[in-house]
């Protein structure tokens, strides 16, 4: 049975068919990764988001990769975190829908390989204690439909903590 692959580096110098990664909900070039990506690739990605649909939180939308490695980009819109507080609970929900939505669209786009980042934990400060049993939960349960999963962090600290988070899943 496939297992998800955790690397540390930079998503957009992967060999994968599709990266997912967090986007703002108008499709522009929003922070973080989203403003690396649309920098990199410039009006041809301009172009083509303004075609498509605005983009819901826990939606995701397609995009040709251009001229990165990986054929497709996924774009999918996370919460923005509060801390933890009442609304916490929309927050996990929303951003479960995001991995969930991002898978499906990639299974209906004949997609086999895609790299995830840690959706949400970036700008939208959602605490990786969060993102990664959940992330993890939903990873799992598609893994049998896909060739590879790969899960891309930017920092030794992050990639630590997925693996942690990963070696409890493991157990249950």
């Amino acid at each position: 049975m496939p297992s998800i692959e955790f690397v540390r580096g930079d998503i957009t110098c992967l060999d994968c068919e599709a990266i997912v990664f967090s986007a703002h909900k108008h499709l522009i070039r929003g922070r973080g990764l989203s403003a690396q990506i649309f920098d990199s690739i410039g009006e041809p990605l301009v172009e083509a988001c303004r075609e498509l649909e605005k983009c819901p939180i826990g939606e995701a939308r397609i995009t040709q990769g251009f001229n990165l490695p990986a054929k497709y980009l996924i774009h999918t819109v996370t919460p923005q975190w509060s801390g933890g507080d009442l609304w916490g609970a929309s927050v996990i929900e929303q951003l479960r829908h995001c991995y969930e939505n991002s898978l499906n669209l990639a299974l209906d786009n004949g997609i086999k390989c895609l790299a995830f980042t840690s959706l949400g934990s970036g700008n939208n400060k959602t605490p990786h204690d969060v993102v990664c049993p959940l992330g993890l939960d939903v990873l799992h349960k598609y893994t049998h439909k896909f060739e590879r999963i790969v899960m891309c962090l930017r920092s030794h600290s992050s990639k630590k903590i997925w693996l942690a988070a990963e070696q409890k899943y493991s157990l249950h």
